[in-house]
């Protein structure tokens, strides 16, 4: 009788889940992906870090610098290992909990005619507990917390690529300064020497003191510009330094005077593999999957759960006859909610929106990503038309301000078109260093809307030990 119960037990205890309740999401992301993009649709192998195509020591040495030791991209990878601790906590309900137990007591009693009565009891033994996972359950949760992890993995990845765009940034907006610098000193000598003529002019009253009073406004202009641009350098310093994980004010190894060249528009693969290539996509697709998952689990916690428990235990009142007496026991329990006032229920509608939710998110990453590389193409032809015109402009201006200045010089016109034409060509010298600027910031905006894989190459900074911070 308590064999055949024994094995009744035991075969019901590895039985798999009679069913779980989860429906998978086959086309998340239907109808909103076009079958090419608008201008190309080139396959690309992006494994290949992007910046590598720059061609430039200085930014490969920053940005994998920045991989290393940036402090965001750090807690990036100390939530990935809390999720993966996460998930393997929840798996842990898939297996047998076996615990051991010791104890020890001693009594004492006393009796109507005063004599006392003293005894020992001491306990061994071992008790196990484990649930049938009739629903699904405990899977769906498993499943879930497999997949948040997972999520969190594509997030490091996603921070990564976030992180290599802002190095390439920074560094190209402290490009921008040092270039803008020049360019005012430049202008700044000129318009010194321009002075000295027109001081010359005044003293044999050629000039008047209006002339030389508004060039040294225009002097004291280029020189209150070449304040800002200073403040803009550093501060680029400092947030170049701050993404790298070095305090603002650390020295760095940076002497690029000019943009790096631009190679070819990279090939873009089908729209379809941004979904490969994104590991925002992947990581919001990874959280969608979870939710899923997460439904299934409220469901089948409305059901009843059947546990089984196990007990061998040693008793005895002399530590030196413990093993002599042992008694075990198997036993199983049944137990279904009957009211609870609606609070599984809820969770299932909680999980039903959280999903929805994450659909959204999900559809909205897609199109996103679809925009912001069709963008960055726009932007890119854009940029280039737009220096091709500011190229114009300057040689315009430069003719124009040396006519000016031959004009005025020779008495042939007042100091006004001289001012007016400096102010025309200083303009159109910055606006090409910043468009310059932003075209080269576009082609980075440009491999970060693609994605890639390279990520998949990344593994956590391991030298900076928690450790070292409880020294």
């Amino acid at each position: 009788m308590y064999q055949r119960s024994f094995l009744l037990i035991l075969f019901v205890a590895f039985l798999p889940g009679c069913t779980d309740f989860h429906t998978p999401l086959t086309e998340p992301a239907a109808h909103l992906v076009p079958p090419t993009y608008r201008f190309y649709t080139e396959k690309q192998d992006h494994l290949v870090p992007w910046w590598t195509q720059f061609d430039n020591k200085e930014l490969d040495e920053l940005i994998e610098e920045g991989l290393q030791h940036n402090f965001s991209l750090q807690q990036t990878w100390a939530r990935l290992a809390q999720a993966r601790a996460v998930a393997r906590k929840a798996g842990a309900d898939s297996f047998p909990h076996l615990n051991a137990l010791a104890g020890g007591a001693h009594n004492r009693t006393g009796q109507e005619d005063g004599t006392e009565t003293n005894t020992d009891d001491f306990s061994l033994g071992l008790s196990v507990g484990y649930e049938v996972d009739l629903w699904g359950r405990v899977k769906s949760a498993k499943n879930q917390a497999q997949l948040d992890a997972q999520a969190k993995n594509e997030d490091v990845y996603a921070a990564a690529m976030s992180l290599s765009a802002e190095i390439a940034i920074a560094w190209l907006d402290l490009i921008s300064a040092r270039q803008q610098g020049a360019q005012l000193h430049k202008q700044l000598n000129l318009n010194k020497r321009l002075l000295e003529l027109i001081e010359l002019r005044f003293a044999t009253s050629k000039a008047s003191a209006l002339d030389v009073y508004q060039q040294n406004q225009t002097i004291t202009g280029i020189e209150g510009a070449l304040i800002t641009i200073e403040r803009t350098k550093q501060t680029a310093l400092h947030r170049l330094a701050i993404l790298i994980g070095r305090p603002p004010t650390a020295p760095l190894n940076t002497a690029q005077q000019l943009f790096p060249s631009i190679p070819a528009i990279p090939p873009g693969g089908l729209p379809a593999d941004l979904l490969a290539q994104r590991p925002d996509i992947r990581s919001k697709g990874l959280q969608l999957q979870g939710a899923t998952w997460a439904i299934a689990a409220a469901k089948a916690d409305r059901l009843p759960q059947l546990s089984l428990t196990g007990a061998l235990t040693y008793n005895s009142s002399i530590i030196e006859s413990l093993l002599d007496a042992w008694l075990f026991r198997l036993a199983a329990s049944f137990a279904t909610p009957l009211v609870d006032g609606g609070a599984r229920s809820a969770e299932v509608q909680r999980t039903l929106a959280v999903a929805e939710e994450r659909l959204a998110a999900y559809r909205e990453s897609v199109v996103l990503a679809l925009k912001e590389v069709e963008d960055a193409l726009v932007f890119e032809q854009q940029y280039r038309k737009s220096i091709a015109n500011i190229d114009q402009q300057i040689e315009l201006a430069q003719m124009a301000y040396r006519e000016a200045t031959w004009r005025y010089l020779n008495g042939l016109s007042d100091y006004l078109p001289v001012i007016r034409e400096q102010i025309n060509l200083i303009t159109a010298e910055q606006d090409r260093i910043t468009t310059e600027r932003d075209l080269v910031q576009t082609r980075v905006t440009l491999h970060k809307a693609l994605g890639g894989t390279w990520t998949d190459q990344l593994v956590p900074n391991e030298t900076m030990p928690l450790s070292t911070a409880q020294q």
